[in-house]
């Protein structure tokens, strides 16, 4: 099972065992686990996949990590040993972290990566699985990529669908663009830097009509 923060309160009397509960960081709500619940666990972190986390203007939140995987994983082994248990999960929107997590618990209980990847798509056909914890997990479980190829696959074709282009692909771009906007900015200061001093006086149009004016003796108002 598998829904946003809001939502949980739908489940307070559903056969759940395990629950497992993703919030944003400086959440203080209180998330209360349904009645039956034996074994819960908190994580908190922001749904950043690796293309946010790696850009400045996400740089004050913090992203999934390998320890937050590595509790993952061992929640997700816990269940491996037991012959029922019923498993919930949420996050902000029920979508992303929270569907990455119910991936990553299921292979590390013992399901093949594709088993696990399909059940949560059926009790979930929205999800849009945070790829940056599937990295993650397939390096902590040894899975040879297969998570997070599989989430790649599932976004592209998801987004297809909805005509529309992927968020995460238009920051990307826009990340390359400011790159190049730098490094031409960089370039332009090196080159600067190598002119002689009374050149660099002249570098555009203001500096070069006040030097106009200084060579002939004219002072003007306003420039």
């Amino acid at each position: 099972m598998v829904c946003p923060r809001t939502s949980v309160n739908q489940y307070t009397d559903a056969a759940v065992t395990h629950f497992v509960s993703l919030i944003d960081p400086g959440e203080e709500e209180v998330i209360n686990p349904p009645k039956s619940t034996q074994e819960k666990i908190q994580l908190i972190f922001s749904d950043l996949d690796d293309i946010e986390a790696g850009l400045p203007r996400f740089s004050k939140y913090p992203p999934p990590d390998t320890q937050h995987v590595h509790e993952l994983v061992e929640f997700g082994r816990s269940l491996g040993d037991l012959e029922d248990w019923g498993l919930l999960l949420h996050c902000e929107a029920g979508i992303s972290r929270s569907t990455a997590a119910a991936i990553t618990i299921l292979t590390a209980a013992g399901y093949r990566p594709q088993a696990a990847f399909g059940f949560v798509r059926r009790v979930c056909p929205e999800m849009l699985p945070n790829r940056r914890i599937l990295r993650l997990a397939d390096e902590v479980l040894s899975t040879g990529g297969w998570l997070n190829h599989m989430a790649e696959n599932h976004r592209r074709k998801a987004f297809k669908r909805a005509g529309y282009e992927d968020p995460i692909a238009v920051l990307k771009r826009e990340a390359e663009e400011e790159r190049q906007a730098l490094a031409s900015r960089s370039l332009l200061r090196r080159l600067l830097d190598v002119l002689p001093a009374g050149w660099r006086n002249m570098v555009g149009t203001g500096a070069r009509m006040r030097a106009i004016k200084e060579k002939n003796g004219v002072l003007l108002k306003n420039v």
